[in-house]
């Protein structure tokens, strides 16, 4: 009788069970989360900007600007000046130095160069007040100041006193600064190849107006592989590149 009754009692949670699932698994945990956690994580990570890329070699100083309207005081010396390695022998060796970073950075490029069958070498960089005002005055001297003011700066305002800007020259002009190194193999190697470097040629061709100086194939600046990467990449000139920033600081 017993044993009827529990078959019976099997039967009737058989029954009840038909068609339920039993191999599923428990709903899976799921956390409340609040709207600030979700409109957080909808955001992701904060893009980095232009200014936060050249944060270093802004604070370094690569990317002070120097032209007519910006001038540095008489007295302004970088306390970080090495000097250069490879210069022609014939100019001044006062001239022979630049900040260190960007002496490293020309060391560099000379040396890719060479490896490479370019013969680069420097034949002024960092220029004092007062030999930047030699040379300004003989140039005014030897052919007007309208003249001069096309090609040489009023001292106080030559990157030269910054000591990130170099002249550079070749055997194949016979280290002169002309516009004719532009047309040389050295020449249109360094056009091509010193943003690699952190160099960006200063006053390209066609810009006279926007820069205040003629076209100067043998001046370079440097300002550090980034920014002279973008303008390169971007055909700009230092003043419109240092104008996308200020504007991004707006913004």
């Amino acid at each position: 009788m017993v044993r009827k009754l529990l078959i019976g009692i099997i039967l009737i949670l058989g029954l009840f069970c038909l068609g339920c699932d039993v191999s599923a698994e428990p709903d899976a945990y799921e956390p409340e989360v609040s709207d600030e956690q979700e409109e957080f994580a909808s955001q992701g990570a904060p893009e980095e900007t232009l200014n936060d890329i050249l944060a270093d070699d802004i604070a370094a100083g690569y990317l002070i600007l120097v032209n007519k309207s910006h001038g540095l005081d008489r007295n302004y010396k970088p306390d970080d000046l090495a000097g250069i390695r490879y210069f022609a022998a014939d100019r001044s060796a006062e001239g022979r130095f630049m900040r260190a970073s960007a002496a490293g950075a020309f060391h560099s490029l000379v040396e890719e160069g060479a490896a490479q069958g370019i013969d680069i070498v420097m034949t002024t960089a960092f220029r004092s007040f007062g030999f930047q005002e030699t040379l300004y005055n003989n140039y005014v001297a030897n052919h007007g100041q309208a003249a001069a003011d096309r090609f040489s700066a009023k001292p106080g305002f030559s990157e030269h006193q910054t000591g990130l800007a170099v002249d550079v020259s070749a055997a194949s002009v016979g280290y002169r600064l002309t516009r004719d190194f532009a047309n040389t193999k050295e020449g249109r190697w360094i056009a091509e190849n010193a943003h690699l470097f952190g160099f960006i040629l200063r006053y390209p061709e066609g810009m006279e107006e926007f820069t205040g100086y003629m076209f100067e194939p043998w001046h370079l600046r440097f300002v550090g592989k980034t920014a002279a990467k973008y303008i390169f990449e971007n055909n700009l000139i230092l003043e419109d590149f240092l104008r996308l920033t200020e504007e991004e600081m707006e913004e």
